[in-house]
């Protein structure tokens, strides 16, 4: 299910989901959606601890992704003047480094590598903490969501989009005792 970034890069891959991780995750907000009450009851603390976890970590991905996305269409912006304006193309290396923006872009192609590199770290660490609430289940289904370019694969996307508007409407529902006791 490796969806192809919008890199330029053929081999460029983002890392591999599998259906049965997909699967596990769905499966556990829809067991829980049948007795929400007992479900969440019987819950370890150890388990809730590791969910809080989890939606931490998705929290942080979803921010490090955003402020990646704004910093790559700053340089896009920037590099598209600098091409109409300038010649930026045209321009030998030193004269592109003699015009006061190629700093700018020089700063945020180091940020982008760092942004990356936590990134990657958030992605690794995000399977191995428990999802147990519909609050971690949500946050997951939001950086997939992220994950799966809509172009390559739409089906899936829309699933997932789906299954996580679904999830808030359900948890939602379930807050303000929708359901009954």
């Amino acid at each position: 299910m490796g969806s192809r970034r919008k890199t330029g890069v053929e081999d460029a891959r983002l890392p591999e989901i599998s259906r049965r991780a997909l699967i596990a995750g769905t499966s556990v907000a829809a067991f829980g959606a049948v007795n929400p009450a007992s479900a969440s009851a019987n819950l370890a603390p150890i388990a809730v601890v590791a969910s809080t976890e989890a939606v931490r970590h998705c929290k942080n991905w979803l921010a490090i992704d955003a402020q990646i996305g704004r910093l790559q269409t700053r340089w896009a912006k920037l590099e598209g003047w600098l091409i109409r304006e300038h010649s930026w193309c045209n321009l030998s290396r030193a004269e592109q480094q003699a015009l006061p923006w190629s700093k700018e872009l020089q700063d945020i192609d180091g940020i982008l590598d760092t942004l990356f590199d936590k990134r990657e770290r958030l992605l690794e660490a995000i399977p191995d903490s428990a999802s147990v609430s519909f609050e971690a289940i949500i946050a997951r289904l939001a950086v997939l969501e992220r994950l799966i370019w809509p172009e390559d694969h739409p089906e899936a996307h829309a699933m997932i989009a789906r299954s996580r508007q679904d999830l808030v409407a359900l948890s939602a529902d379930i807050q303000h005792g929708a359901f009954g006791a």
